[in-house]
């Protein structure tokens, strides 16, 4: 009697590289950006945006003939800003300028609380489940889908299980949306230059506040100078409101 012998190789998922690449459609505020996420699964998975267009700035007079405009600060340069998330150290560096230097800004990696919800819908032929944070000031909806199994999304979101395909907030001011999503053969990496200045996050946001307020100065003299009054003046910190450090003030 012969006997057979059934062998089974049993491969697992893990060992399979798992790479992808998501773009986004970005708007901040009045600016239109790309995004572009890559997920890799043995090196550090990065996200940036560029910049597409800038929105004229809109200008609006009241009853009584006060104009209100809104004026951006940033630079018209085109700049990509990336975030790195180096798994190993549990880091996220940010990478950013700071007027025309190039600059490494590190933060621990911020881990983000989702509640999640009962509604769905369909994103670029995805299932995607919905659920909501608050993070850094903002109240965040982002739709992800379990089909892709990946849980770094764009900027700094994270933390739910699965990729991320819409995120915005609750004003709809600041949105990112998949427009193309493709599964890549191998992780791609990216290479920073080893000598950048490098700052934590709180001596980044301070400068870069200084810098735009004294920006802010120079243009409302101008505007005084040509005999106009400027009654009041209102800073949009843009999608981070409040940091960690200042709420420990508070607390204080």
């Amino acid at each position: 009697m012969r006997k057979i012998i059934y062998l089974l190789l049993i491969c697992p998922l893990l060992a399979v590289s798992q790479s992808f690449t998501i773009e986004y459609d970005v708007a901040l505020n009045v600016l239109n950006r790309k995004g572009v996420l890559t997920i890799n699964d043995t090196i550090s998975s990065f996200y940036f945006e560029v910049q597409n267009k800038r929105i004229s700035d809109e200008q609006k007079m009241d009853e009584e003939g006060t104009y209100n405009q809104t004026v951006y600060l940033g630079s018209n340069k085109e700049r990509k800003r990336f975030q790195i998330y180096k798994k190993e150290i549990d880091t996220l560096l940010n990478v950013d300028y700071l007027k025309d230097e190039q600059i490494i800004c590190s933060e621990l990696f911020p881990k983000m609380i989702w509640k999640l919800e009962d509604e769905t819908k369909t994103i670029s032929n995805y299932l995607c489940n919905k659920a909501s944070t608050n993070f850094r000031g903002r109240n965040y909806i982002a739709w992800f889908t379990s089909d892709l199994p990946v849980n770094v999304g764009p900027w700094k979101f994270n933390s739910l299980p699965g990729a991320i395909l819409q995120v915005y907030d609750d004003s709809q001011t600041y949105s990112w949306t998949a427009n193309k999503i493709i599964r890549n053969k191998q992780d791609i990496a990216l290479t920073i230059e080893n000598t950048l200045k490098k700052i934590t996050l709180q001596q980044f946001v301070q400068q870069d506040e200084n810098l735009k307020k004294e920006k802010s100065n120079r243009m409302m003299l101008k505007y005084v100078e040509r005999g106009a009054e400027v009654v009041e003046r209102q800073y949009n910190r843009g999608r981070e409101t409040k940091f960690e450090w200042e709420e420990e003030t508070e607390e204080d």
